[in-house]
């Protein structure tokens, strides 16, 4: 098993642009060639001029380490950062791309010369505390939408990992009882409520049980399985289960096109800095906003879209109709 390493791309960027934007080092005051330093036994990366330990921008550590340890150290590994390759495109060029595309990842496979990817997610049962949520709608088979949060950058079994607060989970805990039938067996979530203090139960119950009210798990009750979720220190309940397979959904959202009977309307997105857009709803900016230029539908010039990956909310300029904007009812709510 090849040993992987896995960086935050967008903490990865962040660092190679201030090496680049970063004080010239060359004896002519030219800036000298930033290079990607790979430090695979150590875990860790950073961005330096080439053959030159100093200046170099902040260490970035691999966020997960899986496979087995070298056998031997190796030496750091250096690769050109900007220096076009037999594609016409840099490295760096390669790294914009992947996070303009909504991938999160820098993965090293430690081989030697080590060989450098992208991916969207990472998967496991359990984030670390670093992970970034994010506001989101989700549902699970019929269930939901519901108003949570998924960890950005992480799956579990092709699953959105998603956690609620205890409000949604009361909310998807009645909906999943509502749907279940006599002598079938059922997805149960369970609250128990002690004074201040509350439990929930992730169940599968066999179809011996009565679901046709409220069910509480009892000594001698046939569960095929049974997990406890608490609470974390942020006040929510991370449901992530074999089970309960969440997915994130379109949230409510508002449709207008000018002349329609619709007032004129705020941007969706304003610009941000000297390239950048920043959407006007969630107020998401950078590699959380993305665009598509198409051939148009009405046989000449381009449709263009804009669209937030966080809340989704869009703005479409097309040949055939002209601006159409989707506006997001945000942030997300139980009551949308």
């Amino acid at each position: 098993m090849t040993r992987q390493l896995w960086f935050d791309l967008r903490e990865t960027l962040r660092q190679a642009e201030t090496t680049i934007a970063g004080p010239d080092a060359g004896p002519t005051g030219e800036p000298q060639e930033p290079w990607l330093v790979v430090d695979t036994a150590g875990g860790r990366l950073w961005f330096t001029p080439v053959n030159a330990p100093r200046p170099r921008s902040a260490t970035v550590t691999a966020v997960h380490d899986d496979g087995p340890q070298p056998s031997r150290p190796w030496p750091p590994y250096r690769q050109p950062l900007t220096e076009p390759g037999p594609d016409d495109t840099s490295l760096l060029d390669r790294l914009h791309a992947a996070a303009r595309e909504g991938h999160r990842w820098l993965v090293i496979d430690s081989t030697m010369p080590p060989q450098l990817h992208t991916a969207a997610v990472y998967d496991t049962a359990t984030v670390p505390a670093t992970a970034t949520w994010t506001p989101a709608y989700l549902a699970a088979g019929e269930l939901g939408p519901y108003p949570g949060e998924i960890a950005a950058g992480y799956q579990y079994d092709g699953s959105v990992i998603a956690r609620f607060r205890l409000e949604a989970v009361e909310r998807i805990a009645a909906d999943a009882h509502a749907r279940t039938w006599p002598g079938q067996t059922a997805d149960l979530l369970v609250r128990r409520g002690y004074g201040n203090r509350t439990e929930v139960f992730m169940a599968h119950a066999a179809g011996s049980i009565d679901t046709s009210t409220p069910w509480q798990p009892e000594a001698g009750d046939e569960t095929l399985g049974m997990r406890r979720v608490t609470v974390d220190t942020d006040g929510w309940y991370v449901l992530v289960d074999d089970l309960w397979m969440w997915r994130q959904v379109d949230p409510p959202m508002v449709q207008t096109r000018p002349g329609h009977g619709h007032a004129p309307e705020q941007d969706m997105f304003e610009p941000d800095g000297p390239y950048g857009s920043r959407c006007t709803v969630c107020g998401a900016t950078g590699y959380d906003i993305a665009d598509r230029t198409l051939p148009s539908m009405a046989g000449y010039g381009s449709d263009t879209t804009t669209w937030c990956r966080i809340c989704r909310s869009s703005e479409s300029h097309l040949q055939e109709i002209g601006r159409v904007s989707r506006r997001a009812t945000w942030p997300p709510s139980l009551d949308a």
